[in-house]
């Protein structure tokens, strides 16, 4: 029974004053608990007061996760409100914690409409600041629902808002929304810029809940462009922070983020156990919710990688339910490409392929370009589709990786391009090429021709060959060719240090005897063992961890292998050659590479020009690809046109990225006329040489352009088909075709 007076004012302004002070310094608990200690003090009450004490109490619940209480709460709140106060600000506070319940909930679009109403009314009211909150929730809701230019423009208006007062905290976490947005929009410099911000501007007001975020977010952004060190080191700044302050949905992100870092470091049995503990843990708070949904489709992921395809579709199958029900677009369309995988994997053709169209359509709509070049790439290396358009899939791919400046995974997709035969019946050409090398080198170069004859002088010699330049210049191809003069009867074997996790590589090269540790079944031979008598590359050498270093050295300088498990010594009768675009002096002096291991490898030591330094190779280079790519007819040369375009460019990335662009013409070539390559080409270096000096509107002209080219390439020709890859109607393709001069064109 109450032992105050229910009618006194100054008591229920105070128990109101003290309510918001306990849920402004986020002790919830307490919160609740003092909420529960007064309540029959507002029960049967509906004045503004009450309605106030009510939506003090549901955001207490709901910080807790307890929906069950925070929701029918925040209801009474609002109808206590809207019959009490009409259209006011309080009112506006009680659809602002509606929506944030339902959020947290993973009632997304029912979270959109209440955040609307509170914006609403805000704005009626003139409420600035109030209008900005709305704002930015409305535009997390949109993020999440994976629209995330819609998220942009709301932010946007939100820090104009927030900027019209002064309210640098609020500044704070809307620049961490904006480099959560443009993390997913592919912008990753203007993101890590915001991003950081938001950690300066947080900092200062000691807000450990926003940095904790922020520091979550930029891991995440780090971990898309490749620097796991860095992210690594981001998420265990955020969960110190998270450990402080017992934030129980960041402490979920964490572990979700910290498994997916783990499966992309080969790390299966730590990515299984963290995101196992995401799952339980959002299970209990919001099983509802994306919290929940996202650890489902990494276990997913984690599964493909272990080539259990039965169970990762089982884990991919439940997150897809989960993310229909939240209508978040991006997470479906990186689901439907997860369960293409395991359907390809199960020889289920047709829905494999059609799961494969459906996520690049679907990511491509939502403009999400890392999830839609991940699609891209996946479908391009998939044997359902045939090679013009797997050329497709992956030079757009390439073209998204370079320009968000993820140069790891745009150097991976340029090797997988170069890898596609176009065209079947020149198979064969590539064989010459092989072939061709047992006699001459393929070069028009001086300066390549004598470094061809110092490589017949050591054909003999048993020591290291190093192998530097930059990207894309041939040194893999000259590893090939000194294998052919040297050990010509020998395995060739090559292994990029930079693409085998840290905790593989070790086995993966030098071997290991069964029970040499947990899961070590059988006896391995490593890559010494299995290219003895002939040649091994070790691409990237500049990416081996330093805990192998030494041992490399050690073989190398032995000529004796002990693999893991054993006390046997192995003999070696081996050429090694070691190649990498880094600067190994200058990694030997920052102490990120052994002195004794770099004068090991550098006593033949060859460097190998850009295309730029020896441009009278690009007309031979260029002749030799279109021949192969069956470009060009018996007895046929490239015009001179072609030549001078080709001629007229720096090729940033060297003899691949010339490669590539030759096999981008072949797939392209199911368009063109005779005589019409060169305005293909011509296409091709206009959108790149001048997209800076050229105003918006002709970019975005050029842009269209070759989307249109290469959706009719990669359709044959067929505008049915071609309009439903760029997701228009036909009759649009066929506008825009008049309008571009593209019907001519069209075989």
């Amino acid at each position: 029974m109450s032992l105050v007076n229910t009618n006194d004012l100054d008591f229920r302004m105070s128990c109101q004053k003290y309510l918001a002070g306990l849920v402004a310094r986020k002790d919830f608990a307490e919160a609740a608990r003092y909420f529960e200690s007064i309540r029959e003090v507002w029960n049967d009450r509906t004045d503004v007061d009450s309605g106030i004490m009510m939506r003090l109490g549901a955001k207490a619940y709901s910080s807790l996760g307890d929906f069950s209480k925070a929701l029918p709460l925040i209801r009474t709140a609002i109808l206590s409100l809207a019959q009490s106060s009409g259209d006011s600000g309080e009112l506006g506070d009680g659809y602002l914690t509606l929506g944030d319940i339902l959020r947290d909930m993973g009632n997304y679009n029912e979270s959109e409409k209440a955040y609307r109403d509170a914006e609403s009314i805000h704005r009626r009211n003139d409420d600035i600041a109030r209008a900005g909150d709305a704002l930015n929730r409305l535009a997390g809701i949109l993020f999440r629902k994976g629209d995330f230019e819609a998220s942009l423009r709301y932010l946007l208006e939100a820090v104009e808002a927030a900027r019209r007062i002064n309210d640098n905290r609020r500044l704070a976490y809307l620049f961490g929304n904006i480099g959560r947005v443009y993390t997913f929009l592919g912008k990753l410099s203007a993101a890590e810029e915001n991003i950081r911000l938001n950690i300066e501007l947080s900092t200062q007001f000691r807000d450990d809940l926003e940095i904790a975020r922020a520091y979550l977010s930029l891991g995440y952004l780090q971990m898309q462009r490749e620097r796991l060190e860095e992210a690594a080191e981001s998420f265990e700044n955020a969960l110190e922070l998270i450990r402080r302050g017992e934030f129980q949905n960041e402490e979920i992100i964490y572990l979700t983020y910290c498994g997916e870092l783990a499966v992309k470091e080969g790390r299966n049995e730590d990515a299984e156990r963290m995101l196992e503990e995401a799952v339980a843990k959002a299970g209990k708070l919001a099983p509802e919710s994306l919290l929940a949904a996202r650890p489902l489709r990494h276990l997913a992921e984690l599964w493909v990688r272990r080539e259990n395809f039965r169970k990762a579709l089982v884990y991919a199958n439940s997150a897809m339910a989960a993310m229909k029900r939240l209508d978040d677009a991006v997470e479906i369309g990186a689901l439907h490409r997860i369960i293409a995988v395991c359907q390809e994997a199960l020889e289920r053709p047709d829905k494999a392929r059609a799961g494969y169209l459906e996520s690049i359509e679907l990511l491509q709509e939502r403009k999400a370009k890392f999830e839609l070049a991940e699609s891209l790439t996946v479908a391009g290396i998939s044997s359902l589709f045939e090679a013009g358009k797997k050329l497709i899939y992956l030079c757009r791919a390439e073209e998204i990786y370079a320009a968000c400046g993820i140069a790891v995974k745009a150097e991976k997709t340029q090797r997988l391009i170069s890898s596609v035969q176009p065209n079947s019946e020149n198979s064969s050409g590539g064989e010459r090429m092989s072939a061709e090398t047992t006699v001459g080198f393929p070069t028009r170069s001086p300066r390549m021709e004598g470094i061809v004859k110092q490589l017949h002088l050591l054909k003999s010699s048993r020591l290291p060959l190093l192998l530097t330049g930059e990207t894309g210049t041939g040194k893999d191809f000259m590893a090939r060719y000194f294998h052919s003069i040297a050990r010509p009867t020998g395995p060739y074997l090559a292994v990029n240090c930079a693409a085998v996790p840290d905790t593989l590589i070790e086995s993966e090269l030098f071997g290991y005897h069964r029970g040499a540790f947990t899961g070590a079944d059988n006896n391995r031979r490593g890559l010494f063992m299995a290219a003895n008598r002939g040649v091994l590359l070790l691409d990237e050498i500049g990416e081996l961890p330093l805990s192998l270093q030494a041992k490399l050295l050690s073989v190398l300088e032995t000529r004796k292998l002990r693999p893991l498990g054993t006390s046997e010594e192995f003999e070696l009768d081996l050429i090694v050659i070691a190649a990498t675009n880094r600067d190994l002096t200058e990694m030997v002096k920052a102490g990120l590479f052994r002195s004794d291991l770099y004068y090991r490898l550098a006593g033949i030591a060859v460097e190998i020009p850009p295309l730029r330094e020896r441009k009278e190779d690009i007309p031979f280079l260029l002749e030799f690809f279109m021949r192969r790519e069956g470009l060009l007819s018996e007895g046929d040369r490239p015009s001179a046109e072609l030549v001078r375009q080709f001629l007229g460019y720096d090729w940033p990335g060297n003899i691949r990225q010339l490669e590539n662009k030759v096999k981008q013409l072949a797939a392209l070539s199911a368009m063109a006329r005779d005589g019409s390559i060169a305005e293909l080409a011509r296409s091709f270096f206009d959108t790149r040489r001048e997209e800076t000096a050229n105003s918006l509107f002709e970019q975005v002209e050029k842009f269209e352009k070759r989307l249109l080219m290469e959706a009719l390439a990669a359709a044959n020709g067929n505008k049915s088909e071609a309009a439903r890859i760029l997701s228009i109607h036909e009759s649009t393709l066929r506008a825009k075709m008049k309008r571009y001069c593209l019907e001519t064109t069209v075989n």
